[in-house]
C-alpha cells in the first residue's frame, strides 16, 4: 500500500535551517539582490522625506501666515516629484526581487524534477502520484510566493521600520520612545502567531496533498470506477477530504482574524493616541507644531504598516516553510536509481546474458527471487513462465535496473551489469510492456519519443517493418495522426504494434518482453505475432509469456514458482517431462 503524506512537525530550529537553505539559492543572483536593495533604499529615503515636506509646508507657510505662493508651489512640486521617484524605485525593487524569486523557484522545480527522474522504483511504489504532483506544483508555488512576496516585504519593511525610527529620533526622541513602546508587543504577537500557525498550516498542506492524490487517482482509474459503479463512494471520499481541507483553511483564517488584523490596528491606534496625548499635555505649556503632529502620525503609520505587512505574510511564510520541507524531503531522499560503477571496457556487443545466483527482495525481508541462475546466448530467446507472483516480472525489474539486487550477479558479455553506464544499458536494452504507454501527440512523435535524431523516414520504416502501416495508412492524417490521451482510440494490438516500432527504431541488442502478447485482440493477433517475430530476429530476447503457444520456438523456457526455477528446457522437453509447464499448457489448450 502506498504511503500517504506524512504530517510534518517542524521546530523553530528546523524552520530556520529550511529558510537558510532557501536563501542559499540567492548566491548565484547576488548582484540582482544588491541592485534591488539599492533601489529599495532610494525609495525608502524618499518616503521619509515626504512627511518632512508636509511639516515645513504647514508650519512655515500655512499656519505662520506667510503667503509665499512660490514656496508653496515649490514644496508641492517637490512632494509630487519625490512621490514619483519613490514609486519608480519601489517598482524597480519589486520587479527585480520578483525576478529573483521566480528564477530561484525555477531552479528548485528543475532540481526537484531532475531528482525524481533518478529516484528508484521503490519510492514510486510507496508514494502516491498525486502527492508527487502536489510537491512539484503546489509546494514549489508556495515557495515562489514566499520568495517574491514574503522575503521582499520583510526586506522592505525591516528597512522602513529602522529608517522611520531613526527619523523619529532625529526630530523628537521622546515621541520616538513613545512610538517604540508598543513595538515589543507587536513582536510578541508575531512570535505567538508563528508558533500557533505552523501546526495549522501543516495540517492544511497535508489535506491539500490528500485532495490532489484522490483527484489524480480518480482520473487515472476513471474506467474502473465507472465499471464497478464506485462513483458515489469516490464522491463521498472526495467530499470528506475536501471538507477536511476547508476546515483546515477556515482554522487558518480564524487565527489570522484574531492575531493579524485587529492587533496591529489596535497597536497603531494606541500609539497615535499616546502621541496625541503627549502633544495635548505639551500644549498647556508651549505652542505645539501642527506639522510635527501630522508628521509623527504619518511616521506611526509608516512604522506599523510594515509590521502589519510582515504579519500578514507570515501565513504565506508558514505555508512555504512546510512546502519547502516537503520539497527538500524529496531532494534528500536516498532511494535513488540503482547506482552503477562504470568501467571503460564495459560495452554491450554480443548481448550474452548470465544470471548467477541472483536473489532479490522488495522489502528487504521476503525474497521474491531465490538463487536464480541461467544463461542466454547471443541471439537466443529465453521465455519465463509461471503463475502470478512466481517472480517473472522481478527478473525483468532487476535486469532493467529498476531495483537493486544484493545477492549474486548479472553479467552481460562477461561484465557485471553494474559495470555499464545506465545510459548505455538503456540504449542497448529495450522493454515492451503488456500495456504500452501511448502519449498525446502524433504517431511519429510517439514512436521516436521526441528524439530528433530519428528521422520521419526511419520511424515510418520501423512502423512498416512491424506491419503497423496496415491500420495507420487508413487514418486521415496517416503517420501525422493526432493520438488522443493514452491512445484510447486504438485497440490493444494497435498500441502494441506502435510499441514494437518504438523499440525497433532504437535498434537494441537486448529485447525484453513483459507479457507483450497478453492483451491482444483477435483482429491484430496475426500481425502482432509476425511483428514480434520480426522484432526478435537477431536479438537476445527475454520474454515473459502469458500464452504458452507463443513461446514454442523459444530456445529455452524457465518455469518459475515462488521465486525459484522449478523446470527448464525447450517446449518439447518440458511437455515430455509432464511437469508444471505441461499442466499449464494443457489447461490453456482446453480453454481454447
Amino acid at each position: 500500500m502506498k504511503q500517504t503524506d506524512e504530517k510534518i512537525t517542524l521546530s523553530r530550529t528546523q524552520q530556520w535551517q529550511l529558510l537558510k537553505r532557501l536563501v542559499a539559492y540567492v548566491k548565484d543572483m547576488k548582484w540582482t539582490l544588491i541592485i534591488s536593495i539599492a533601489f529599495l533604499l532610494v525609495a525608502t529615503t524618499t518616503d521619509l522625506v515626504r512627511p518632512a515636506i508636509i511639516k515645513s509646508l504647514i508650519d512655515d507657510y500655512v499656519l505662520s501666515g506667510q503667503s509665499d505662493m512660490t514656496m508653496i508651489v515649490y514644496l508641492s512640486f517637490a512632494y509630487l516629484s519625490i512621490s514619483l521617484v519613490s514609486s519608480i524605485f519601489r517598482y524597480l525593487y519589486v520587479y527585480n526581487f520578483y525576478a529573483l524569486g521566480n528564477r530561484i523557484t525555477q531552479t528548485i522545480r528543475h532540481q526537484l524534477f531532475e531528482k525524481l527522474q533518478g529516484m528508484g522504483m521503490r519510492y514510486f511504489d510507496k508514494t502516491p502520484a498525486g502527492s508527487i504532483v502536489s510537491r512539484v506544483t503546489n509546494d514549489t508555488d508556495s515557495i515562489q510566493e514566499m520568495l517574491v512576496s514574503v522575503i521582499s516585504v520583510v526586506f522592505s519593511s525591516s528597512i522602513m521600520v529602522v529608517s522611520v525610527l531613526i527619523a523619529m529620533f532625529i526630530f523628537n526622541p521622546i515621541l520616538a520612545l513613545i512610538s517604540m513602546f508598543f513595538v515589543p508587543i507587536a513582536g510578541l504577537v508575531v512570535f505567538v502567531y508563528q508558533k500557533k500557525s505552523t501546526r495549522s498550516y501543516q495540517r492544511a498542506r497535508s489535506k491539500l496533498s490528500e485532495l490532489n492524490t484522490k483527484l489524480a487517482e480518480s482520473i487515472a482509474g476513471m474506467s474502473i470506477i465507472q465499471v464497478f459503479n464506485q462513483q458515489k463512494r469516490l464522491i463521498g471520499e472526495f467530499k470528506q477530504t475536501n471538507d477536511d481541507y476547508y476546515d483546515a483553511r477556515m482554522a487558518n483564517l480564524k487565527l489570522d482574524g484574531i492575531l493579524l488584523y485587529p492587533i496591529i490596528h489596535l497597536l497603531t491606534a494606541l500609539t497615535i493616541g499616546a502621541i496625541l496625548l503627549y502633544f495635548g499635555v505639551q500644549s498647556f505649556d508651549t505652542i505645539v507644531s501642527a506639522g510635527l503632529v501630522l508628521m509623527f502620525v504619518d511616521y506611526v503609520y509608516m512604522l506599523y504598516d510594515p509590521l502589519f505587512m510582515i504579519m500578514d505574510r507570515l501565513a504565506i511564510f508558514q505555508q512555504a516553510i512546510v512546502s519547502s520541507s516537503r520539497v527538500f524531503t524529496i531532494m534528500d531522499h536516498e532511494e535513488i536509481t540503482p547506482q552503477q560503477t562504470p568501467q571503460e571496457d564495459a560495452v554491450i556487443s554480443e548481448a550474452k546474458i548470465e544470471f548467477k545466483d541472483v536473489s532479490f527482495s522488495y522489502d528487504g525481508r521476503n525474497k521474491v527471487l531465490k538463487n536464480i541462475s541461467f544463461t542466454v546466448n547471443p541471439g537466443e530467446t529465453l521465455a519465463l513462465v509461471g503463475h502470478t507472483g512466481s517472480g517473472k516480472s522481478s527478473i525483468i525489474n532487476v535486469m532493467m535496473r529498476f531495483y537493486e539486487f544484493y545477492e549474486g550477479d548479472i553479467l552481460i558479455d562477461g561484465h557485471s551489469i553494474r559495470d555499464f553506464t545506465l545510459e548505455h544499458l538503456r540504449e542497448k536494452m529495450s522493454l515492451v510492456l503488456q500495456d504500452p504507454f501511448i502519449y498525446y501527440g502524433t504517431i511519429l512523435d510517439n514512436v521516436r519519443l521526441l528524439d530528433e535524431s530519428i528521422t520521419d523516414e526511419e520511424v515510418i520504416e520501423a512502423l512498416k517493418f512491424v506491419q503497423a502501416d496496415t491500420f495507420i495508412e487508413e487514418l486521415s492524417d496517416t503517420y501525422h495522426h493526432q493520438v488522443v490521451e493514452r491512445g484510447a482510440a486504438f485497440s490493444s494490438g494497435q498500441k502494441q504494434l506502435l510499441a514494437f516500432a518504438r523499440t525497433l527504431v532504437t535498434n537494441p541488442k537486448i529485447l525484453i518482453l513483459d507479457e507483450a502478447t497478453a492483451n491482444i485482440d483477435t483482429e491484430t493477433e496475426s500481425l502482432i505475432q509476425d511483428g514480434l517475430t520480426r522484432l526478435t530476429r537477431g536479438r537476445t530476447t527475454i520474454a515473459i509469456a502469458h500464452r504458452l503457444s507463443t513461446i514454442k520456438d523459444a530456445n529455452q523456457i524457465l518455469v518459475l514458482s515462488q521465486g525459484e526455477i522449478v523446470e527448464r528446457g525447450n517446449h518439447d522437453e518440458l511437455i515430455a517431462a509432464q511437469g508444471l509447464y505441461y499442466h499449464m499448457y494443457e489447461l490453456q489448450q482446453l480453454n481454447n
